[in-house]
């Protein structure tokens, strides 16, 4: 039976050793840049240290470089992918598209694995990618078994899929809300998770973005079964304890599920240790279906612990809480309300005033508390002490064993032989001095050798061969000792190492000269607004998916706007989704003048199909001019990401033919979940406003296949500034008019048309932004 790897998270040197000591078959783990875990990266002394300790204990070692990259940064992350390739990594993970064709073209040894951030969802995408070279693909965790099922059953790609951690409400790699709202980006590494504040819709109220806590461990068998070749564990941001918990649980079921298949369980004390470690609430995810409500943890976005109990009652005057409790508790455990998050560390705790260190289950204790909590209320135990000490690193290490035999002889140099059984050294020292006083004992030798202290290697046999009347000091012996050690962990870890040349940063082509003025294209989903659009004075209108008005479009409609278009002189380009679970649906479309590519899949598929007029958007996250290059290849223009400043712009621009978004309303998240659906069942709606606590408010919008958009909270006009867009080099503006209604779309169009015309500025609204034309991300 297929034995898949178990991936754990390393987010510190104490984590990667949790990891590994607890039975990861692999570990993942960011340096201090191009990382999607800014908070969790190890220094770059540490990676080097970290892929040797990895392979000298026979796990691989997996560096996320999953960022977006501006092009400044190239240069950077073009030696740091060097460093990586010799320091022997078994894989980066990457999101940038110019980054994957940079090591695909110049860097073939160092392996690819695809982030989940690149949102890839579909056979086709999967096969764009290993068209590419692509080792493998972490594959977007909206999708259900059988779907995987169907992918890896139609690819020759390793797959990799999360089992376990924290989720995130929007598709990885289509979430703007964080940069938008705070200029920090999560395709940067730099996400505030928005998804996790309270929110207000129409009344509802709480943490309505906040999804549980995934967990699949009593549905393992079914994805060994379906022939996924990595389960990843998330938590780079999670404590060693954690890492190791939840390792050596998953490491216990999958051993447990291939021994015997029938007789597969997962125990009440797993189950409790998961919920213990952390949980916002469990879910499986998209794995068995749209999980609908029941993935959503909306009354409390953080750790909710175990059941512990219910107040009986609270001492006003002395701030002592009288709880009964269902659960044993001890000194040093934490407890907090379900909920309101009111919680404290247990420093002491009585039992009939009588001050005890840990109770048994089943008692009514007293317990100081200075917040104030109610009769009634439900109590958790957030965090156990005990079971956090039992997974701490120290004095757990599995060791490697090793043989040592030490030789000192007269009038030649000591020697120590060290093997690990399939590597094997010899260092030699100094010359042994003939012993004027006492000779030197085999134990006392035997002693100084067996001082391993923190190296991975314990001694299972030492053998001394010592001839009469020997002295060697005890320093040469140590020094004896550590240089052999030091060459032993080198010889387990040379096979990997590698020499790799520095990829260059080379572009194809030079500037584009005389740059004519930019098209106005608008990208509409109603006919209303098509119309408008091209009797507006648009060049280029972009009609179709991604539909927020509660009316599918049909063959007709499109035969309409396609026909309109020609009669008008419009050029006419289907839009395609970002997420499209059959991409070939789009091949039986009417003649019309090319398609808006947002999704990878669709690209693959049309490229297949002989299609030549295509315009890449903005969702596939066009950063720097390597993967402006790698789509020019088969397309006319590429959507630059909305991310960019617009000095960051001018560096790309005159290399290509580009399109930047200077007008609307787009969506800062998408989610498979249909968030209007199911807060409000019976309501049939399609759009809502959702409030944060700061008073901003932003639409919330569903395309009437229940998957949900939300918009960003200010309109994005750049009226203001045409003749620097001009400027800059950009060959298309776009507007973004999916929300708009016919008469603000034929305003909007007007005024654009008649900037870029007479090359004038026009002028924004008060309540409108620049959006991050000039302030940019981190």
């Amino acid at each position: 039976m297929h034995k898949p790897e178990l991936l754990a998270p390393a987010g510190s040197k104490e984590a990667l050793i949790a990891a590994i000591q607890n039975g990861a078959d692999a570990i993942y783990f960011g340096g201090p840049t191009l990382s999607a875990r800014h908070d969790a990266a190890l220094t770059h002394d540490e990676l080097e240290w970290a892929i040797d300790y990895a392979h000298i204990n026979k796990a691989k070692a997996y560096v996320t470089v999953n960022t977006l990259i501006k092009d400044p940064e190239l240069e950077k992350a073009s030696e740091y992918l060097q460093f990586l390739c010799n320091a022997g990594a078994d894989a980066v993970l990457v999101q940038d598209i110019g980054i994957l064709r940079l090591l695909k073209d110049q860097l073939p040894q160092l392996p690819v694995h695809a982030s989940t951030q690149m949102t890839i969802h579909n056979i086709e995408g999967v096969q764009s990618l290993e068209k590419m070279g692509v080792k493998r693909i972490v594959l977007a965790r909206e999708l259900s078994l059988d779907e995987i099922r169907r992918i890896k059953s139609q690819t020759n790609i390793e797959i990799e899929v999360f089992i376990h951690g924290a989720l995130c409400f929007s598709y990885s790699g289509q979430c703007l809300f964080s940069s938008m709202i705070g200029d920090k980006s999560g395709n940067r590494g730099y996400c505030t998770q928005p998804c996790r504040r309270k929110y207000i819709i129409d009344g509802a109220k709480g943490h309505l973005l906040s999804p549980k806590d995934l967990n699949i461990s009593e549905h393992i068998g079914h994805l060994i079964e379906s022939g996924i070749d990595s389960f990843k564990i998330e938590g780079r941001l999670k404590h060693p304890e954690y890492v190791a918990g939840v390792v050596r649980i998953y490491r216990s079921l999958i051993e447990r599920y291939l021994e015997n298949p029938g007789d597969f369980h997962v125990s009440y004390d797993e189950q409790h240790t998961l919920r213990q470690l952390f949980n916002r609430g469990f879910t499986q995810g998209y794995f068995f279906g749209n999980p609908g409500s029941n993935l959503m943890s909306r009354q409390q976005p953080h750790n909710q612990g175990t059941y512990l109990g219910q107040v009986v009652k609270y001492d006003w005057e002395r701030k002592f809480a009288y709880i009964q409790i269902e659960q044993p508790l001890r000194i040093g455990d934490g407890i907090g309300t379900q909920g309101r998050g009111t919680g404290t560390t247990v420093r002491s705790m009585y039992i009939n005033n009588q001050g005890v260190e840990s109770t048994p289950a089943c008692a009514t204790v007293k317990i100081p508390m200075e917040k104030t909590v109610y009769r009634n209320e439900t109590v958790l135990k957030t965090y156990d002490f005990r079971l956090m000490e039992s997974l701490g690193i120290k004095g757990v290490m599995k060791r490697i064993p090793i043989k040592m035999s030490f030789t000192a002889k007269h009038g030649e140099p000591a020697a120590l032989c060290i093997t690990d059984g399939e590597n094997e050294v010899m260092q030699t020292g100094d010359v042994p001095q003939r012993a004027k006083g006492g000779r030197i004992s085999e134990d006392s030798i035997i002693r100084q050798l067996k001082k391993l202290g923190n190296t991975i290697f314990k001694p299972e046999n030492i053998k001394v061969n010592l001839e009469a009347d020997i002295f060697i000091p005890i320093s040469q012996l140590n020094t004896l000792r550590r240089t052999a050690v030091k060459r032993l962990e080198k010889e387990r870890t040379k096979n990997w190492k590698r020499t790799c040349s520095k990829p260059g940063i080379i572009f194809d082509g030079q500037k584009i000269q005389n740059k004519s003025l930019p098209l106005l294209s608008v990208n509409t989903c109603s006919l209303e607004t098509f119309k408008a659009a091209v009797d507006g004075g648009a060049d280029v209108v972009y009609f179709g998916e991604e539909n927020f008005t509660g009316h599918l479009l049909t063959i007709e409609d499109y035969r309409f706007a396609i026909e309109y278009g020609k009669e008008k002189r419009v050029e006419v380009y289907l839009g395609t989704p970002r997420i499209a679970k059959k991409p070939d649906r789009f091949d039986s479309f009417p003649d019309h003048n090319g398609f808006l590519i947002a999704n990878m899949g669709v690209l693959h598929n049309l490229l297949h199909s002989g299609k030549k007029s295509l315009v890449i958007d903005y969702p596939l996250n066009v950063f720097n001019r390597l993967a402006m290059a790698h789509y020019l290849e088969h397309c006319q223009r590429v959507t630059l990401s909305p991310e960019l400043t617009l000095d960051e712009i001018k560096q790309i621009a005159p290399h290509g033919m580009v399109e930047c978004i200077v007008h609307g309303f787009f969506p800062v998240m998408v989610s498979e979940h249909d968030l209007l659906g199911e807060l409000f069942p019976d309501d049939k709606i399609h759009d809502a406003l959702l409030e944060d606590v700061k008073g901003f408010t932003f639409q919330v919008k569903n395309d009437g296949g229940g998957r949900t958009y939300i918009m960003n909270s200010r309109e994005l006009c750049m009226l203001d500034h045409i003749p620097e867009l001009i400027e800059a080099g950009v060959n298309c503006l776009r507007i973004e008019a999916k929300t708009y209604d016919r008469k603000t779309t034929g305003k909007l169009t007007g005024l654009y048309r008649k900037a870029i015309d007479n090359r004038i500025n026009g002028h924004c609204g008060s309540e409108s932004t620049s959006g991050h034309y000039f302030r940019g991300v981190l």
